[in-house]
This record gives structure tokens, sequence and C-alpha cells, in this order.
């Protein structure tokens, strides 16, 4: 064999193996789409929901949360399936879990079974975000991968858009069951899309190692100081994203009135401007650092926090605005995954980046919850409306401030 036919085996070779990645990307992006979606629709069709499973606020509460309480708990068991499998097979199972959930889902005759098939759901999508990013590190040169992963995290908020404006139009059309159950023949696409495309293995290091060897070793990433300092702004972005997935449509239809048709209107706005702030935060990345881009972007998505906490009945417009502002912090989770990905030994990134969005999670799941309690207080108590959803802008402001002081200290990269 000549020179030039290695040369040409080799160009062949690289060629197929960045089709073969391009393909896995893909694949994992729709199911992050798909993963948006979840996410976020519960606020379209929440006063549906409560309307037909007769819950209480603390009930849609903790019917919200119980998505991302699911999500959050099995961060850690698939960073550790990651790098024993590979991101392929965990994935594609637990996406076919979230077929048969979506399934129940739309069949539920209370809330019980709704707040089953929720978990389900937290389940099959709590893979796909991190199996992107994990997927990504593992085929792509540190050059492509923040361009890669900013641009799939834009993608993913089509998702968000479709829970927005098309499902309230068509939870008005044809209810909300009906409008769900496309839902499952998508998941079913993602689950065959992963199995398909994603083809990897994980680090042979993490294969020789048992499961409860790896579960320690997860914990003892908790004793990486500088990871603290990332920890509580995942939990705080939170404040930004729970409200625009559960509690922003209950806020237009308590304080506004508006129907599932409007409500979907008006948080299409909310899904736009997150969509737009994925592409504006990587410029931002590029001309500054990326934690000053984390620091400023959290102090100006607080800053609609603060000032709904002054007018959370200002007008609908005004409302929209701010809680679309407030929402965008959620969008610095794939640069905070960024900063604590520089910050984990190669081999235990997968384990590293699920115990970060363990925490992402856990933060939506209780913040969501939160809100329920305070919303029910303000039930109970009598505070009106609009005072009640300005004690709700005022913790996640709160939540918000608490993070940015230890993360103030983070390191910008780490050093293996």
């Amino acid at each position: 064999m000549t020179g030039d036919d290695l040369q040409t085996l080799r160009t062949g070779s690289a060629a197929s193996s960045r089709d073969a990645a391009t393909r896995g990307i893909a694949a994992l992006t729709f199911a992050f789409v798909l993963s948006q979606f979840f996410r976020s629709c519960l606020a379209v069709m929440a006063p549906e929901l409560q309307h037909d499973f007769g819950l209480s606020p603390a009930g849609f509460g903790a019917l919200s949360s119980s998505f991302f309480l699911a999500f959050a708990v099995a961060q850690i068991p698939v960073g550790i399936a990651f790098d024993r499998y590979g991101v392929g097979r965990p994935t594609a199972w637990l996406l076919a879990v979230g077929a048969v959930s979506s399934i129940l889902f739309v069949a539920a005759p209370n809330g019980a079974m709704a707040t089953l098939a929720q978990m389900g759901l937290g389940l099959a999508c709590a893979p796909v975000f991190m199996g992107l990013l994990h997927f990504a590190s593992e085929q792509l040169s540190e050059r492509d991968y923040m361009r890669v992963v900013s641009r799939s995290n834009a993608m993913g908020m089509i998702g968000a858009l479709c829970a927005t404006a098309p499902l309230g139009w068509a939870i008005e059309l044809f209810g909300w069951r009906a409008s769900m159950s496309v839902s499952a023949l998508c998941t079913i696409a993602a689950a065959y899309g992963v199995w398909r495309f994603v083809r990897d293995t994980g680090h042979a290091e993490a294969r020789c190692a048992s499961w409860p060897s790896m579960l320690t070793q997860s914990a003892r990433l908790l004793g990486l100081v500088p990871l603290w300092t990332l920890i509580p702004l995942c939990v705080a972005m939170a404040a930004g994203t729970a409200f625009r997935n559960a509690w922003s449509g209950p806020y237009l239809a308590d304080v506004y009135g508006l129907s599932s048709g409007p409500r979907g209107v008006a948080l299409t706005l909310l899904s736009v401007a997150g969509f737009l702030t994925a592409f504006v935060l990587p410029v931002l990345v590029r001309r500054s650092s990326l934690k000053a881009t984390i620091l400023a972007w959290s102090c100006l998505s607080m800053s609609g926090a603060l000032m709904l906490v002054q007018w959370p009945d200002s007008g609908v417009a005004s409302g929209v605005a701010l809680m679309a502002l407030l929402s965008t912090i959620g969008m610095l989770h794939p640069l905070v995954m960024a900063q604590g990905r520089s910050l984990i030994p190669p081999s235990k990134r997968g384990r590293g980046l699920g115990l970060l969005n363990t925490f992402v999670f856990l933060g939506s799941a209780l913040t969501s919850w939160g809100f329920g309690l305070i919303a029910n207080m303000g039930h109970v108590e009598h505070w009106g409306e609009p005072a009640t959803y300005a004690a709700i802008f005022l913790s996640a402001a709160v939540l918000v401030v608490t993070a940015l002081v230890p993360y103030f200290f983070s390191p910008a990269h780490g050093k293996h």
C-alpha cells in the first residue's frame, strides 16, 4: 500500500468519524428539543390540569416538581452509565421509558397517575442534555465544542416554543390530552434515533470499576472545592426556568385572566427570548470571558425579578417582557457546564457533569415546589394574586443573589 493510499484511507476514516459524530449530535439534539418541550409544557396547560385533576396550587407545585425531582435523582447514575457504557445505550433505554410515560400521562385519570407519568418523563429526559454535552466533548475538539453545544442549546428552544402558542391553540381546539398524545410518537422517534446513531463506548477505566466504587468516586467529586463555587448557581438558574416552565402560565391566568391560547402566545415570547439569548451568549463569551458573561447575565436576569416584585400587575406586555428577562438565566446552563467541565478530569466528566446537573434540576424541583407553597400560602392568607406572585419573584431574586456571591470566586479554568 502506497503512502497516497494510506493518506486516502486516513482521510476517509476521519470523514466517516465526523459524519458519525454529526448524526449522533443531531439525534441527541432532537431528543433535547423534546426534553425542552416536556420541561415547559405544563405552564400552558396548568389551569386545565388543576381543574381536571382537582389540584390546589400546592398540588400543582408537587406535580410540576416531580419531573425535575426524577430528573435530578437520575443524574449521577446516568453519569456513571455514560462513563462505563457511553451515551447511546443508556439514553435510548430511558427514552423508551419516556415513550411509555407520555402515554400514561395522556391517559392519567387523576393527579397521582399524572405525577407518576411526569416522574417517568423526568427519567427519560435526564440523560439527554448531559449526554449531548458528554458525547460532544468526546467527539469534538475544544474549539468546536462550545460552538456546537451552543447551537444545539439554541435548537432545543424549538421544543420550548412548541410548548407555548402551538400547544396553547391545540389545547383550545382539541383538549390537552389529544394535543399531548403527539409527544409519545416523538419520544419513540427520539429513542430510535439515539439507538441508531449514537454509537459510542465508555472509558476502560470506568468499565473496570464497580458501581459502588464509582458512586463513591462520584461522592468524592463533592470534595472538589472549585465545584462549590458553581453549585449554588446551578441551583439558582431554576429561579428563571422553574417559573417559566411551571408558573408563568398560572401567573398570566391568575393576574391577567388569560385563557390557554393567549397564554401560549405570551409564553412564546419567553421562548423566543431564550432562543435569542442562546445565540447572544457565545458572542459575549468571545468578546469578554466565560465567567464575566455568566456574572453579567445573571445580574441582568435578576433585575427582571426585582422589577416584577415592584410591579407584578403593571400590564401583560411589561409582565411578559420582565418574565422573559428573568427566564433567560436558564440559558446560562451550557456555559456553567462548560466551566465545570474544565474543573473535572476527563475520565470522570460523565459523573462530574452528572453531579452538577443534579443540582441544576434539584433546584428546579425544589423551586417549583417552593413557588407552589408560596402560592398556596397567598391563597390561604388572602394576599391577593399580585402580592402572591410578588413574593414568588422576590424569592427568585434572593436565590440568584445568594448564588452569585460564591460564584464570584470561581476559577475560570481548571487544571488536570
